[in-house]
Parts: C-alpha cells; structure tokens; sequence
C-alpha cells in the first residue's frame, strides 16, 4: 500500500489547528499561570499546524514558503511548546538558550533549504533543535518518576520521551548515511514513522498537557481548603490533620510531641480602637513573625480569632518553653505595627505530651488551660502546663 507523506503532513496540520478552537473553548474561565500557557500552548498549535501545512506544499511551492518559512513556524512551535510546558510547571524559562538555539537553527535551514540547498544538512540543524526543545521540557518532567510523583507528568514525559526517540533515529539514520531522500516527504521507514507521529503528538500532547493543568488546579485547591486566608498558615482543617497524624508518629515512636497555644494581648482593644482592617493586618504580621521563627521547626495554624497553635515533634518540656519564650520575645520585640498603638505581645501556653493524653485533643486542652494561666498571671509570657 502507498503512503502519501504529504497527506499525513495536511492531516496532522488540519488536527492541530482543530484542537485550537476547541482548547480555548474548553479553557475560558482559566485565569493566572493556566490561562497564559494554555494561550502559549494554543500558539503552539497554530504554528505546528501552519508549518506541516506548508511542508505538505513541498514542490509546489517555493523553497521559501516551504522550507524557509515552514521551518520558522515549526521550530516557533517548539519554542512555544517549550515554554508553556516550563511555564506549567513551575520552572525557569531558559529564553537566552532557546532563542540562540532557534536563531542559528534556522538561518542553517533557510541557508541549507534556500541558498545552497544541502538535505542533509537541513536535518542536521532541525534534529538538533528539536532535541533541544525536547531536553528542556523532559528534564523537569523527571522528577515524576519519582515513587508518588504525577501520573499526568509521567503521561507527558512518556509522548516527549516518544518524540526524542524519533528524532534521535533521524540523526542516527543521517549519521549512517542510510538517508538518500531530499526532503521528508521522500518515502522512507524514517519519514514515515517522523510523519505519522508528527500527526498523532499534537493530541497526546494536549492531553497530557491538561492533564497535569488539572492535576495541578486539584493541588491548588487542596492547598487553599487547608490554608487560613487572613494569614497563610494552617487553617483549623489542615491543623487537625495534621495534630492527628503527629500524635500518631509520636505515640508509635515513642517520640515527644509539644503543643504551644498563643493568644494575641488585649486583641478587642486593637479592632475597637483602629478597626477590623488594621487588626487583621496586626494578625497577619503575627503570623509571619511567628512563620519566620518557626521556619521547618513545626507547625503553625490559626485556631480562629486572635489564637494560633504551633505543633513541635521532638521538643521535651524544657526545650518547648524555651521555644515558646523565643516566640514570645520575638513578637515582643516587633515594631508597633500600628500609629500611636503600643507593640503587640502574646500569652504562650505549652504542654507536651504525657500518659494522661488519650488523644491529641488532650494535649491541646492542657495547653490551652496553661495559655489561661498564662493570661491570669498578666499576659506576655509562657506558661507550661502540669500533668
């Protein structure tokens, strides 16, 4: 059976632009990061479909439009490809290397193609680019082969890894000398299987691009449900969680476990004296100052109002107040973060755990009462609860 090269090129330039339309459609009420490399990756699309558009016309049109302008779209494509993948996840854009690759890439195929028309040469530059291209986006997607890494980056990294070996089997048959062709629409086991996966990529592509949009939108939300909006830290949900599965380690490990409650002084006479708007300001510079302190120390949440708990593993009774006391002076030695409001202090309250606890609650309520005792023996400073 023949296969007609060119037909596949316009069947693989007709599905890109169709999943164009169709990706922006689906994407509407995307915003942020989504929003701009779905648009990015949307660009991709449109350049790869005009390029294998173009490339189909090769011999009935001019080396210009066909090799030249052809190679432009297609490696503008992986540019965009490139960076909307980076751009998804999270890591630099690496712009001085693409653009200097793509650059001298294309000026040797216009050469190559236009000029001094040399074949072999023009695969030369286009293997390499495309290699490139696709190291970039592979190398950040390694990490999901990691035990528990992404399922939909693994699905991307398998359709990238698919392209890398296609065209690595082009270098390799132009290094062996085996290609006789003059361009890619020649017939051949090599152009074939370029041909038919250039046709299919664009949707693996896609998919496997969604995927990891969606993968990482369910992350975010994760993130949010589990995070006080005034201040960044622990909500009382993500708190619990948390509190439970400390205990748990502690208990099976036979390890300490500490709970700090800190309650903000005089918290009413702020929101009566200078509004709610500047007393949340006062919480969530509070709650940075204690951040700061605590650092990967332990945890830090908000119970509600003006109360936060942190959660030290492997803190003993003494090591925990002298905690809490660095907290306490930390705060204490802020500015006033109000005008013509005196500086902020807290009452700090800390039990670790003992036999007496049945659960984490337990722990919790006695540093509670000791936060209590703190605040009836005058406020501003520590008080570590008895068993």
């Amino acid at each position: 059976m023949h296969i007609d090269l060119a037909t596949i090129a316009s069947l693989g330039a007709l599905q890109s632009l169709l999943l164009v339309p169709l990706l922006l459609a689906a994407t509407r009420a995307y915003t942020g990061v989504a929003r701009r490399s779905l648009r990015v990756w949307s660009a991709a699309l449109l350049l790869q479909g005009l390029g294998w558009m173009l490339m189909a016309m090769h011999g009935r049109l001019t080396p210009w439009l066909t090799i030249a302008l052809a190679a432009a779209a297609l490696l503008g494509s992986y540019v965009a490809t490139t960076r909307a993948l980076r751009l998804l996840l999270h890591v630099p854009q690496r712009r001085l290397l693409v653009g200097t690759v793509t650059l001298i890439c294309w000026l040797g195929i216009a050469w190559f193609g236009v000029v001094m028309p040399d074949y072999p040469m023009r695969r030369y530059f286009s293997s390499f680019a495309t290699i490139v291209y696709l190291l970039l986006v592979i190398a950040p997607l390694l990490g999901s082969l990691r035990p528990g890494g992404s399922v939909a980056q693994r699905v991307m990294l398998l359709a990238m890894l698919g392209g890398l070996a296609v065209w690595i089997y082009r270098l390799v048959e132009l290094l062996g000398g085996t290609d006789s062709g003059t361009s890619m629409l020649t017939l051949s086991l090599c152009n074939a299987i370029s041909m038919v996966y250039g046709a299919i990529e664009p949707v693996i592509a896609t998919i496997g691009f969604m995927l990891i949009y969606n993968e990482d939108a369910q992350n975010e939300l994760h993130r949010l449900a589990r995070t006080d909006p005034l201040t960044g830290v622990l909500n009382r949900l993500a708190l619990d969680e948390e509190a439970e599965r400390l205990f748990r380690q502690a208990t099976v490990q036979a390890r300490p476990l500490a709970a700090l409650m800190i309650d903000t002084d005089h918290f009413k006479q702020i929101n009566d004296r200078f509004g709610h708007a500047d007393g949340d300001r006062v919480l969530a510079t509070l709650a940075a100052c204690l951040g700061e302190r605590l650092r990967q120390a332990g945890m830090l949440g908000r119970i509600g109002g003006e109360e936060f708990l942190v959660l030290l593993p492997d803190r003993a009774v003494a090591e925990a107040a002298a905690f809490g006391e660095a907290l306490r002076s930390a705060v204490a030695a802020l500015h006033p973060m109000l005008d013509g409001a005196p500086g902020v202090t807290v009452s700090i309250g800390v039990a670790v755990l003992a036999p007496v606890d049945a659960d984490v609650h337990a722990l919790i309520r006695r540093a509670d009462r000791a936060l209590y005792e703190a605040k009836r023996s005058g406020r501003n400073c520590v008080v570590t609860a008895t068993t």
